[in-house]
Order: structure tokens, then sequence, then C-alpha cells
């Protein structure tokens, strides 16, 4: 009988419709030092774990294989899919997104080519007229649309009537944002559709500051959404405002998982705002790592710093803090109140619990942005003297970038303040895209990298530095001198 049910699922596999679902090449646009990385894989393996059971499912990730475009259609061809979904992050490479479609297409036009991700969230219009080789933008959060999609694409469901942007009768129809309500209802990802051991192992870049504390390590997403609003950022955009989070114990089972089938030991919570889940979400996550025993070293990479208290700060430590990223984005209060509408009170308080959480043993990474609209001269240099002197052990800065439907994009836009093209403004945090009476956008931009530069690596920050993003001092010789080199004009 067992071999009766055995042959019957083989059958059944053998008669579903086939996806292929990738990550493109970045490189096949530009091979930045700075700016490329290799994403996690569970995204993909998350939409696999939805639809696995409607269709076989193969991952190409031609990124972490640094695959070429004639090796990239060898594996189309091989596998033979019925569909492809293309994922990607930023639109900062999205010529790299429309090539993939076409070297689909090339392969056979009849393959149905699905695109997501955040640039395509978006602008999927834009995404549409740019590239006729992609046939659906999933807009928004996209398991249960994908797996919609699909039942409709084999005519066993209606189509989706959210999430959603195609052509149809040579019109582009856009539908509502998907948003997934209750992420309790999500699968765990397939690990085992990738050899998810190589990811774990070694870092996404040649140098971040989001260094992995031991590994192999596990960066896992557990809430979407914040309520904060900043006028930069996308996030309001993409997840929305209200926090979802998923069930604290079904996160540590998960890690647990990770932890005795491929032996991670640490593990990089990748939240837009751990901090913001509904009652106590991170505390109850933290003390649920300590009940169990979870043992695992643990960073941030975005926490709210104004948001930690004495008794958080006593409970991450025992959880396994080791490390966290903040955003403070200004050092001057009329910017974060007027422009960035960061939600920090006192500015003065902070030096003092970045003190609190070094104390802990805990490095402090923070962030900040400079050349935002209206923002002065002596104002951005005060930023800059905030950044200096607030006890981080690291620094970042970068330039303001009028992300697309964010509060800032129409703001320099509405007051006539963007040096970019208003469709499609230019992804990069190293160059700024502002107007102003006062600096240029290339006074930003090498004030910017110089300024990172000195504060960063005095001889009293090196060693410190070294330890928290686990490069060389050569290493970090080299990635000081390529961002020198890639201030390009």
């Amino acid at each position: 009988m067992a071999d009766m049910v055995s042959q019957s699922l083989q059958q059944d596999q053998g008669h579903k419709k086939r996806l292929l679902l990738v990550y493109p090449n970045m490189r096949w646009h530009k091979n930045d030092i700075v700016t490329l990385w290799d994403l996690e894989p569970t995204t993909l393996l998350l939409l696999a774990a939805m639809v696995k059971e409607i269709v076989n499912v193969k991952i190409v990730d031609a990124q972490f294989r640094n695959l070429s475009q004639e090796e990239f259609q060898e594996e189309i061809k091989a596998y033979k899919p019925d569909y492809v979904g293309l994922s990607l992050l930023t639109s900062e490479y999205e010529a790299a997104l429309y090539l993939s479609a076409r070297l689909v297409k090339e392969v056979n036009s009849s393959i149905t080519v699905i695109a997501g991700g955040v640039h395509i969230t978006t602008m999927p219009d834009h995404v549409l007229e740019s590239c006729n080789s992609i046939d659906y933008c999933v807009v928004g959060e996209g398991e249960f649309v994908l797996r919609e999609l699909l039942q409709f694409l084999q005519q066993s469901g209606p189509q989706p009537t959210i999430g959603l942007a195609f052509r149809q009768n040579g019109q582009l129809i856009v539908q509502h944002q998907a948003i997934v309500d209750d992420l309790t209802k999500l699968p765990w990802p397939d690990y085992d559709l990738v050899d998810f051991a190589a990811y774990i192992n070694r870092p996404q870049r040649s140098f971040t500051s989001n260094y992995p504390p031991e590994y192999p390590y596990i960066r896992i997403i557990t809430t979407r959404g914040c309520p904060f609003g900043c006028t930069f950022c996308q996030v309001e955009t993409i997840a929305g405002k209200r926090v979802r989070t998923r069930d604290p114990e079904d996160v540590v089972n998960e890690l647990f998982y990770l932890k005795e089938r491929f032996g991670i030991r640490s593990i990089i919570f990748d939240e837009d705002n751990l901090l913001m889940g509904e009652n106590n979400y991170a505390q109850r996550i933290f003390q649920t790592m300590i009940n169990r025993r979870l043992n695992l070293k643990w960073i941030a990479g975005s926490f709210a710093l104004f948001l930690i208290s004495d008794g958080l700060l006593d409970l991450m430590k025992e959880s396994g803090c080791v490390g966290m990223n903040v955003a403070i984005e200004s050092g001057n209060e009329r910017v974060l109140k007027e422009i960035v509408h960061k939600p920090i009170k006192n500015l003065q308080e902070i030096p003092a619990i970045i003190e609190k959480v070094k104390n802990k043993g805990i490095y402090c990474i923070a962030n900040f942005i400079i050349g935002f609209p209206s923002e002065t001269w002596d104002e951005i240099r005060e930023t800059l003297a905030f950044a200096e002197h607030c006890g981080a052990d690291y620094v970042k800065i970068y330039a303001a970038v009028p992300l697309y439907k964010t509060k800032l994009y129409y703001l320099a836009k509405d007051r006539g303040l963007l040096l970019c093209n208003d469709a499609v403004p230019k992804v990069d945090w190293r160059y700024g895209q502002i107007k102003s009476d006062e600096w240029t956008a290339k006074d930003i931009s090498i004030l910017r990298a110089y300024e990172w530069d000195r504060i960063n690596f005095s001889p009293n920050r090196i060693k410190r530095l070294m330890e928290i993003s686990g490069a060389t001092e050569d290493e970090l010789k080299l990635t000081r001198k390529k961002t020198r080199d890639n201030l390009v004009f």
C-alpha cells in the first residue's frame, strides 16, 4: 500500500506546473563593492513554502552563484519552467531585473514572468512600462498573492483582486497593495530548496557593519510595518504603519530548528522596528529565548534607541544581544522634528543611553543622514559633530535620498529641489540628490564620505571597528579607498 501511495505522489509531482524563483545577478547591471550584497534566500524560500503544494518549485540565486547571463539561461532551459518569479529589493539595480526578464523570454516566450519586491511594489506601473517581458507585478506582500495567481493561471481559482499589476486590453491595471494581516498564518521558509549552509557561513558583503557575531548565522524577520513614518523611509509605503508580529514561541521554535539542523550560533534580527510590536512583543521574544535556553548571540539590524529602558536592556543582554544598529538620523532638533519626523524627544539623552548600552558589553552603531530639503550647512555640521561625539562605536552617514513615494520625495518634488528624474529617483545613498541655496549635491557627497572616514577610522576606533565588522585592518583600508574612488559625479 505504501508503495502505491508513493507512486501516486510521484505521478502528481510529475503533472504539476513548474515555478522557478530567481534572484537576478545584480552584477549584470554593475559590480559595485560598496552597494553590492548577497541577499539571504529566505524570501524565496518562504514563497516556495506557500506554493509547493500546487507547483514544483526550484530556486536559482544568480547573484549568490554569480551566474553569467548564459549560465542563467541554461538553468531555464534545463528546468523548463512554466512560470518564473523574479525578486528585486532595490530600485538601484532595476536594470538587472529587466535584463533577467528578457533573458527568460528569449529562452521561451510562453513562460509567464512574475516580478516582486520593494522596487516593484513602489512603482509597478513604471516596471510594466519599462519591460514588456514582465507579465505580472506583485504589489506588496506576495505570499498569498502568488499562490492565488498561480491557481488562476492554472484555471483552478479566480484572479486575485488585490496585490497585482498587469496589462489588460492595452491598459495598465494596478490593484490595491497586498498586506498579510496575520503573520502567524505564514509557514516557515522551505530550507531544503537551497544549499542553506553555504549562505550562513559567510557574510553578505565584503564589508558590513552588521557582521554576524558568530558563524553559522541566520537573518530573520519576525515583524512587518513601522508606525513612525520618517520622511525618508519606504517602510510605511511597503509594509504599512501597523506593526504585525509572529508568535514568539513559533519564532523560537524555528530558531531551535535552525540551530539543530544547521548549527547556527548567532542571529541577525532584520526588523524595521522590533520594539514596536504590540503587547511587549520584543520582551516576550527575549524572555522566551531565555526561558528555553536558546543560547545564541544576536544583533539587531534596526533598533529604536529612545525606546530602550534599563529593564529591557537587561533582558536583551541576558537573551544574547551583543550589538545593535540604531537610527538617530540627525543631530539637530529642528531637522528631526520638522523634516525627518523621527520621534526622538530629547537628543541630549542619546549619548547617555548609548553609554548604558556599551556598559552592558553591547556595541552600538548609529545612522545619520545629511542633505535634507531646507537643512542649513550649519545644521549639517551640527549633525556630524553629534555623530562624532554621541558615543557610538561606529557611525554610518548617508546622503538624503528621495526614495519614490516617500514623504521626502514629495517634499523635494513640490519645492522643485530634485536633481534626479522625477519619475524614478536614483537610489544611491552616497550621492546628494537635493538642491539647496547653501550647499550643492557635490558638497553633500564629498562631506559624507570624508567625515565618515575621519570619524570612524581614527586610531582609537580602529580596533573596535575590526571587532564589530570582522574585517582586518587591510580590508578596512581597501573599503576606505574604494569609498573615495567611487565619488564619481
